[in-house]
């Protein structure tokens, strides 16, 4: 398992975590951040024990997983980014 799939991974543990708890991510913006970075430092921790693939930057973990979970996936960098000021999607694989 690459990095990227143990942030798939800790995703999915997320979105399960998300569903048994009754979280709204669209309203309870509070919360869902907090459970994302338990959930990633749990996996970052069991990590270190052998076994599971490292995450990586646990930071870049969060953030990714939020975006996708509680945000509007790959298009979240453009909405955070401060100097972009349109989004054109032209096609599935092409966002200016």
């Amino acid at each position: 398992m690459s990095t990227q799939e143990a942030v798939r991974h800790v995703e999915g543990e997320v979105r399960e975590l998300i569903r048994r708890s009754g979280l709204d991510p669209a309203h309870q913006s509070l919360e869902v951040p907090r459970l994302v970075q338990d959930a990633v430092q749990d996996y970052d921790e069991r990590s270190l024990h052998g076994g599971l693939p490292s995450l990586g930057d646990p930071q870049s973990a969060v953030h990714s997983i939020l975006a996708v979970v509680a945000g509007y996936g790959p298009l979240q960098q453009y909405f955070d980014d401060p100097t972009v000021e349109e989004i054109w999607i032209n096609e599935p694989g092409l966002i200016c």
